[in-house]
């Protein structure tokens, strides 16, 4: 996996400008260790490594859901500032959606979805 396409899809996934994305860089590359220690693939070709790519840059959209406060609503005179309370919800559907769909790249046993599967 390249770094840099993860973190920059990350990035767009995130919504975080790029100039933020520095201090979410250790987060995206244990995101990508994640994912590669589940990777089924020994030589993945460039669309497996895409897939992939897009793998590590959802986890690590979930791990980032769990970091950030998350604002459901604030007002302030005129303005109201409101964001979507299940923001951590979505980060997790989009990751085991993705999984699923990727079965035949990674290992989905064990704890990949947060429980147990045989």
């Amino acid at each position: 996996m390249d770094i840099s396409n993860v973190m920059n899809r990350f990035a767009v996934l995130a919504g975080i400008d790029s100039s933020e994305l520095p201090k979410w860089r250790s987060l995206v590359e244990d995101a990508c260790a994640y994912v590669q220690s589940r990777c089924k693939a020994e030589n993945p070709d460039s669309e497996q490594t895409a897939r992939l790519e897009m793998l590590g840059a959802a986890y690590a959209l979930r791990l980032f859901s769990l970091c950030g406060d998350q604002i459901t609503q604030f007002i302030a005179g005129d303005v109201h500032v409101t964001s979507s309370a299940d923001r951590r919800q979505r980060a997790e559907q989009l990751w085991r959606e993705l999984a699923a769909n990727s079965a035949d790249l990674i290992h989905t046993d064990g704890f990949i979805f947060g429980r147990v599967i045989s």
